[in-house]
């Protein structure tokens, strides 16, 4: 399961000129199963922002608590001969006690745990990562140790493993890597580990709430991550407001009841108990959006809505600066809609133009070093340099159309938005660190026509999954905006399949798939970062998934790879056993394509979190059989309409032919995004749909 990225916010970037504006990640860190260490007894992000001079902020995860304090506990007999946990059911490990402090005013992060081992998987909450960022942070000060069930103490001895994140000629990350030692099934883990904030400058006191990094003021902001992925008894949270009191600011997602506590002095502080671990769901919203926590930070503003209208302003003002409409932006807007005579035809001249740049989010980055040999501008700035490099970032590329979209006379709008696949906007967070890209409204005709230029072989009219139905700001709105849905037109896949029969049950033949929309735009933007074998190994893997048990086939043909409009195209050939003979008759599943992802809700009773399909959609499977000789077709799926008003339809027909038989399974779905409330609704539906497709398609062999 992920974990979630690393991002890291740093100066002195190659990225380009709406960076620092839109505050997008430079570097992203996907952490994986194999990287499950940073979670462990960590669970919080700590974010250091540049409240003076250039943007720099690092969001690790989980920085925070007292392990001065917090002293080593002796564990009761209880916890001792714990075997099992009945608030946490086969749970393979529980937190008896966690505890997080970020300390302004002592300048030091630091995190405290105690974790109870109950099953063999639960040993792996001995390892543990703790990440800091280099030449800013002293490196980790550890102690630990494991409690044998009879009351042995191992102490945790010898000097951690050291790990490189990443590295430039500026910035370090690094992390310390320890395993408890001598762990077994009823052990009890405990650890701490603190952090001390450098001060390279030693300009501060220790009562002040900034340090100094080349005369630029840090700040420590944290975000409690108060649910785990395992069962938490107690847990506590702390953090020394120090001088910047008054700025800070927080959104708390916690249980009912559950509150923070601001003192007279300007600390926070949290303690929760019995905070189950967070459930995952399948087809769910991002876990870092559900997860319960208390997100931290700085604000002048007092007022939700007075906060968002300006910094919509503002980013406005930046935005539009580099929109310039030079002349050399003129010029090539021109050039591009010579000839054109309707307005749509221009917008889609000038967004072909701008995709067929170099995007690096596709592409590797030039470094410093390659920029200077080849007399490039340090950094983009504006839609110049990009129009002139012929290359960019995707909100460079964004900007650009933007600048030649005005250039042409057009009225057009920047939208800044969130990534929907990593978070759920929320109006109450007052920073614009939510937002990870820029898309472009045009107003032509008396219609708003949604655009994603930065999205390499994004259609014209259409947008990343990730980005529809997703909170932003816009040029000239108040207040928050919400991009539509997509249309379920522009996101059909078809499977057809022409298959001959045997008496066997037996068959060979061909399947072709189509697809556009969301679907289409993935296996393209894979072709650009991985090699045509890695491309069809998946297509291959997904072709497997398709077809029912018993048949294999091999992609030996793909079209469209190489475009973003227009159907994508891919061809197999298949073969093996589909049927059973029992006498004279065939038993075969009525339908070729298998139905399996029509089934995941059917198992579930309960849901918790929304229901997230990331877009609309609708698929089309159409199944000819040439049947055997002498074979008639004994009986065949109902024909059947399915609707769920508002949200869902399924229509099945069976079209028998001269020795043929044709079966068809279309289904739409219009809705993306489900109140957990509606699910016992869609379970209902699915249910239907499931027993629908467990029909047969039977054929008998006429008597001699």
């Amino acid at each position: 399961m992920s974990v979630g990225p690393l991002f890291l916010y740093l100066p002195c970037t190659t990225d380009g000129m709406m960076s620092d504006d839109i505050k997008k990640p430079i570097i992203r860190l996907d952490l994986d199963t194999n990287q499950r260490g940073f979670l462990r007894g960590i669970g919080q992000v700590m974010c250091i922002r540049m409240v003076a001079g250039m943007a720099f902020t690092l969001a690790v995860l989980s920085l925070p608590l007292t392990g001065a304090a917090q002293k080593f506990q002796e564990p009761t007999k209880e916890e001792l001969q714990m075997t099992s946990d009945p608030k946490a059911p086969g749970a393979p490990a529980v937190y008896l006690y966690r505890e997080e402090e970020t300390n302004i005013r002592k300048i030091s992060v630091s995190c405290y745990a105690r974790i109870k081992v109950l099953t063999e998987k639960g040993k792996e909450w001995a390892t543990v990562q703790v990440p800091y960022f280099s030449g800013y942070m002293g490196k980790p000060i550890i102690e630990g140790r494991t409690i044998h069930s009879d009351g042995t103490i191992v102490p945790l001895i010898g000097k951690p493993e050291e790990i490189l994140i990443f590295k430039n000629k500026i910035n370090y990350v690094k992390a310390v890597a320890f395993n408890l030692p001598s762990v077994e099934v009823g052990s009890i883990l405990e650890y701490r580990w603190s952090i001390p904030i450098l001060d390279r400058n030693a300009t501060q006191t220790q009562d002040e709430a900034i340090i100094y990094n080349n005369g630029e003021a840090v700040t420590r902001v944290p975000e409690w991550e108060v649910q785990q992925d395992i069962y938490v008894h107690k847990e506590h949270f702390f953090l020394s407001g120090g001088g910047i009191a008054d700025l800070l600011s927080f959104v708390p997602h916690l249980p009912q009841g559950v509150q923070v506590i601001k003192n007279l002095i300007g600390d926070f502080s949290l303690d929760v108990q019995d905070v189950p671990a967070l459930k995952s769901e399948e087809y769910a919203p991002p876990e870092s959006s559900l997860r319960y926590r208390v997100q931290f930070f700085l604000t002048p503003y007092v007022g939700v809505g007075l906060f968002w209208q300006d910094e919509t302003k503002d980013w406005s003002k930046r935005l539009d600066r580099a929109a310039d409409q030079s002349t050399v932006i003129k010029e090539a807007a021109n050039r591009i809609t010579v000839g054109v005579s309707t307005s749509e035809a221009k917008a889609r001249k000038l967004y072909d133009a701008v995709q067929a740049l170099d995007n690096t989010n596709f592409s590797r980055i030039k470094t410093k070093y390659e920029r200077k040999q080849l007399h490039l501008k340090k950094e983009l700035k504006n839609a110049q340099d990009v129009w002139n490099e012929k290359s960019g970032s995707g909100n460079d590329i964004a900007t650009l159309y933007l600048a030649l979209a005005r250039a042409a006379g057009f009225n057009v709008d920047g939208l800044l938005v969130a990534d929907r696949s990593e978070r759920i906007v929320d109006p109450y967070l007052l920073t614009l660190d939510q937002f990870d890209s820029l898309l472009v409204v045009l107003h032509i005709d008396g219609k708003d026509i949604n655009l994603d230029p930065g999205e390499k072989l994004c259609p014209f009219g259409q947008l990343h999954w990730t980005h529809i139905m997703s909170g932003g700001i816009q040029e000239n709105i108040k207040g928050f905006i919400i991009t539509p849905p997509n249309n379920i037109k522009e996101a059909t896949t078809a499977h057809a399949a022409d298959l001959n029969l045997d008496a066997q049950g037996g068959i060979t033949g061909t399947v072709k798939m189509l697809m556009n929309g969301p679907e289409a735009l993935h296996w393209r933007q894979l072709s650009l970062t991985s090699d045509p074998e890695e491309v069809k190994k998946q297509l291959n893997e997904s072709l497997h998934n398709l077809l029912p048990q018993g048949i294999t086939g091999e992609v030996d043909k793909i079209q469209g790879l190489e475009t973003g409009e227009g159907y994508l195209s891919i061809s197999a050939k298949v073969s093996g056993q589909l049927g059973s003979s029992t006498g004279k008759r065939l038993m075969l599943p009525g339908f070729f394509f298998s139905t399996g992802a029509r089934t995941h809700f059917v198992s579930e009773e309960k849901r918790v979190a929304a229901v997230d399909l990331h877009y609309a959609d609708q698929v089309i499977d159409d199944a000819v059989y040439h049947l055997p000789a002498g074979f008639t077709v004994e009986s065949a799926p109902t024909p059947a309409q399915l609707p769920w008003e508002g949200h869902a339809a399924l229509v099945v027909k069976a079209i028998p032919g001269a020795g043929t038989i044709d079966i068809r399974h279309t289904f739409a779905r219009f809705f993306v995004l489900l109140d957990p409330k509606e699910y016992p609704a869609l379970r209902d539906y699915y249910q239907k749909i499931a027993a629908s497709d467990q029909q047969q398609l039977v054929l008998v062999k006429a008597a001699n």
